[in-house]
């Protein structure tokens, strides 16, 4: 299966920056984060890998390529502004792509990357959008989503959990629901549903926050895409809390119900976030 991931990419550090992209002490971070949602997603779950073993009794030990069965030819395109960017800090890499960028308003930059996902469309089994934070550590996580794609209505998108790691504690899942949830917001309808996996079932559920860094679609489902933001001029009515998070859910909130694993299942389907946004707020 073909798959297709844009990541737009934005580090313009300035005065009382309201982002981490534009704070100047995120720059280290910020450059090990791309090199992580870029070069090492590609290398973790394209089709090559390698195989350290011996040529036989006597014989020395090598690096052997071979590839994987069944994988998934994985392309990213990076968009980006060279006039504020980190991507010369990014080795090459035949399966990535960088694409500039000519804009001065670097805000559009996410809205620009998730657009022309959904304009190439043709061609992908699976389109895929990821901020530059995102690494996607599951080894069966393609797999996961074409199990959904197989199982599920096309009207249904499973995002998967955004987490962080606390040292010493473990994970925090950043896209949790609001104590009571959300009863004004018309996608906070409760509804569940049970997914019947080898290793026992798992439950999802029609998340009230419908945020996650990224979103995972089949091809089916960018067609739908593809003609709604046609029909509206790829403008919108409405604006969700940031550029990231309307290039990301807001593109696909307004066509699908949203949905991610409940908590006591989120190691099921789940990315990590190269940041430390827990720290911004106190334990209870």
């Amino acid at each position: 299966m073909k798959c297709l991931i844009v990541i737009p990419h934005i580090f313009h550090p300035k005065e009382k920056g309201k982002y981490s992209s534009q704070n100047e002490e995120k720059r280290k971070s910020k450059e090990i984060a791309l090199k992580k949602s870029t070069i090492e997603n590609l290398c973790r779950h394209n089709k090559e890998h390698w195989i350290h073993s011996s040529l036989g009794i006597n014989g020395k030990v090598v690096n052997r390529k071979s590839e994987v069965k069944d994988a998934f030819e994985i392309k990213i395109q990076l968009y980006t502004n060279s006039n504020a960017s980190l991507c010369n800090k990014i080795e090459e890499n035949e399966r990535l792509e960088i694409i500039n960028i000519n804009t001065e308003d670097y805000m559009q930059v996410p809205a620009i990357a998730s657009r022309r996902l959904i304009e190439q469309r043709k061609g992908y089994d699976i389109l895929g959008y990821i901020e530059d934070d995102i690494l996607i550590e599951d080894g069966e996580f393609f797999n996961k989503i074409r199990f959904f794609l197989k199982s599920l209505d096309k009207e249904y998108v499973v995002l998967p959990h955004r987490c962080e790691y606390i040292k010493n504690k473990g994970d925090v899942i950043l896209s949790g629901d609001p104590d009571g949830g959300r009863p004004d917001l018309f996608w906070d309808t409760k509804e569940k549903i049970n997914i019947n996996w080898p290793t026992g079932q798992k439950t999802i559920y029609r998340a009230t926050n419908p945020h996650s860094g990224c979103f995972f679609i089949g091809s089916e489902q960018a067609e739908i895409l593809y003609e709604y933001w046609s029909r509206k001029n790829w403008k919108s009515k409405y604006q969700l809390s940031g550029p990231l998070e309307h290039a990301a859910s807001g593109r696909i909130i307004m066509n699908f119900k949203i949905f991610k694993t409940v908590p006591e299942d989120y190691r099921f389907f789940m990315v990590r976030h190269q940041d430390e946004l827990w720290k911004n707020h106190e334990f209870e």
